[in-house]
């Protein structure tokens, strides 16, 4: 579904990436776990096609995106980005984003761009998220939390199911509440839609608890991946280390 053949990303005389390899199946869940510099985030600019590569190729569904820009490979792609005021425009109402993502894909005028769904249809997109819709639908997204801003990006990233989704640590924001929230209607979207879905995370333990596969990104490449059995019997500790609470209070 998505092969990424031996991927090089280079900014100057800085190699982010390094003859960087993998394969991802359609339907698959991958968690992406790696220390600070690693290459995560080029990893999904490249994929995105926001970074084209110094040399490799990005292959989805079999056909060569690698000279596509990011957005002609949009309708393929969808990346929701660890900063929640990157997902959506804070001026605007969580109505108007809503409906600016309903009709992202299809010809509209500005009228019905910014506010064409009725509030029947808003508050059925808002509908998993438990949120108090009649009190934030005409909020501008600007006045809302980080997790509840968070949430609606999220839902708003999936009104069109896409190929690819790029879940890039989209939880690093928030409070534990609003990202086990974020995390279960992810995972439960993806397995309902059987969307292709890779997650960046520093946290072992959410890579422990959700998807089907992890990647440990090292040094601009892939050195280990483990499968759904592996899984069962790795800890935290054998995906990026631990904080040493123990040298914390000396």
């Amino acid at each position: 579904m998505l092969d990424l053949k031996n991927i090089n990303v280079t900014f100057g005389t800085n190699h982010v990436l390094k003859d960087l390899s993998g394969s991802v199946q359609a339907g698959d869940f991958i968690v992406i776990v790696g220390t600070n510099g690693a290459g995560k985030s080029t990893l999904f600019d490249t994929i995105a096609g926001k970074v084209k590569p110094t040399h490799g190729s990005v292959i989805i569904d079999g056909q060569d995106v690698t000279n596509l820009g990011e957005i002609k490979r949009a309708g393929i792609v969808t990346r929701l980005f660890q900063n929640p005021h990157l997902n959506s425009v804070g001026v605007m109402t969580v109505a108007q984003n809503l409906a600016m993502a309903r009709y992202s894909r299809r010809r509209a005028n500005l009228v019905d761009g910014m506010d064409g769904l009725t509030p029947e249809q808003l508050e059925k997109m808002l509908a998993p998220l438990e949120l108090d819709t009649q009190t934030i639908l005409q909020k501008p997204m600007n006045a809302l939390s980080g997790g509840q801003r968070q949430l609606i990006a999220f839902t708003m990233s999936t009104q069109h199911a896409p190929k690819i989704l790029l879940l890039d640590e989209p939880t690093a924001a928030l409070d534990p509440q609003a990202a086990t929230k974020l995390l279960k209607l992810a995972h439960q979207f993806t397995h309902k839609h059987k969307i292709t879905t890779l997650l960046i995370t520093h946290d072992p333990q959410i890579a422990l608890s959700i998807g089907n596969k992890i990647w440990i990104l090292e040094n601009g490449k892939i050195t280990k991946q483990f499968g759904a059995e592996d899984k069962k019997n790795l800890r935290a500790d054998d995906l990026i280390g631990h904080i040493d609470y123990a040298a914390l209070a000396q």
